[in-house]
């Protein structure tokens, strides 16, 4: 049996193969790639911009005096808890090899957590949008009043906080629009690239 023969042979077996690997495999993970790393940094612009407007808040809460300190550490609170629960979902987005999965599946999961962090932030947008204005009104009164009974004993205050809460309504649709602008385009060509893997 003569070695050096069959090592050559197993040698160009080997090299043959290696030609043969399907460059695009490459060319389509590198493209998923740039288009997840493009989502994850609008994704995590989106989740600074809670701090950068809840700290304010918070530094304010412990500057005013009476009841609007605590109507705005709950706001606080609300946009931090809110936060929390886009950061958990956010860890869950894979940008290594994960060898344990093939990349379709990987994709697969990102779109879809991207998608569910998405559609927190729109229902959350459709609960504190409407509830904005009434809010804004409501400090502004204890900022004035500075007690919660002075503000509810006012007359037609609840008229006042409805009228308001209509005026944010459109609010809803508006920000819906700036995410399609923001995530829309991305996420369609992340969904187009899994497909070419099937």
């Amino acid at each position: 049996m003569n070695l050096d023969q069959e090592w050559q042979n197993l040698s160009a077996e080997l090299n043959t193969k290696a030609e043969q690997i399907d460059i695009t495999k490459f060319t389509i993970d590198k493209e998923s790639h740039t288009l997840l790393q493009d989502l994850l940094f609008k994704l995590k612009w989106k989740l600074r911009w809670i701090r950068i407007i809840d700290i304010p808040l918070l530094v304010f809460a412990f500057i005013v005096k009476g009841d609007l300190k605590f109507l705005l550490i709950f706001i606080f609170l609300t946009y931090e808890i809110s936060r929390a629960f886009g950061m958990i979902k956010f860890s869950k987005i894979k940008t290594g090899i994960d060898y344990n999965a093939n990349t379709k599946d990987v994709l697969i999961n990102n779109y879809n957590t991207i998608k569910e962090i998405l559609r927190g932030e729109t229902v959350f947008g459709y609960i504190f949008l409407p509830l904005a204005g009434p809010i804004g009104l409501f400090a502004y009164k204890l900022f004035v009043h500075q007690s919660f009974k002075q503000v509810i004993s006012q007359p037609n205050i609840w008229y006042q906080f409805l009228a308001v809460a209509l005026i944010g309504i459109p609010f809803i649709f508006i920000a819906s629009k700036m995410n399609d602008s923001i995530f829309k385009k991305p996420l369609n060509e992340l969904k187009n690239k899994i497909a070419e893997l099937s």
